[in-house]
């Protein structure tokens, strides 16, 4: 009877032992999910040329010139006085490199400031391009893009002579 006892146990847990794991294995579930990756080409500014207004005569006493060079050729436009004399003028250009057919964001400041001793000049910088642009070909290829900038700045009476410089910064970056 013992042994009858001994059976009945054995057999009774191993049916909840298959029970419990026929349940177990009935509520589980899985999903299986993909990975994927794009690599791009590191992206460089080069600077070709510089921002560069040529000789200006300042205006006669009691006024205030403006000069504009834009960013679509290199001739200077002096007018309330002041005069540009013959020289060699550019605005600024630099070349974006890096994957093809990618936005890239460009930053560049709205002034520079352009100094000769104590001496200062503001030049409202004028790009050619809005926030972003497309670099040519497509992905997989090279790409490149041309950004330029000009610039205007009023000149007046008082404006120290002098050879002004600076320097400004444009910045790109994958959109």
């Amino acid at each position: 009877m013992k042994k009858l006892l001994a059976s009945a146990a054995i057999a009774a847990g191993l049916l909840a032992g298959g029970s419990a794991f026929a349940q177990t294995a009935a509520n589980t579930s899985n999903a299986t999910a993909s990975g994927s990756v794009t690599i791009v080409r590191p992206l460089t500014i080069t600077k070709n040329t510089d921002l560069a207004f040529g000789r200006i005569v300042r205006p006669r006493t009691g006024g205030t010139g403006t000069v504009t060079l834009a960013n679509s050729g290199n001739s200077v436009v002096a007018s309330a006085g002041a005069v540009a004399l013959a020289s060699t003028t550019s605005r600024a250009q630099f070349t974006v490199d890096g994957e093809g057919g990618q936005v890239v964001t460009t930053s560049i400041p709205s002034t520079a400031t352009l100094s000769s001793g104590t001496n200062t000049l503001t030049v409202n910088l004028l790009p050619d391009f809005g926030g972003t642009v497309t670099l040519s070909g497509a992905l997989a290829a090279a790409g490149s893009s041309t950004l330029n900038v000009g610039g205007s700045f009023s000149l007046p009476d008082t404006q120290a002579s002098g050879a002004y410089t600076g320097n400004f910064t444009v910045t790109v970056a994958y959109q």
